[in-house]
């Protein structure tokens, strides 16, 4: 992975977690996977940042940060 980055990934209490770089700086954690990953996207399309989104394994999948998705509703 590179050396700046975001990244998603589920924490071991159900949450999903943004984390900026190596050293594992949490900005913010949500309920829905969905909501962690447009907070990221939008984080990193503004910062110029490569967005990793942990798969079922628990491995980070490099995804486009252009493409800004959000939801509906934010609980």
């Amino acid at each position: 992975m590179e050396s700046d980055f975001i990244r998603v990934s589920r924490r071991r209490d159900g949450m999903w977690a943004v984390f900026r770089g190596r050293g594992s700086l949490v900005l913010l954690a949500f309920r829905l996977k969905a909501h962690a990953i447009a907070y990221a996207r939008a984080v990193s399309f503004s910062r110029k940042l490569a967005l990793f989104v942990d798969n079922r394994c628990g491995v980070g999948v490099r995804q486009p940060s252009t493409s800004l998705t959000y939801p509906i509703l934010l609980d």
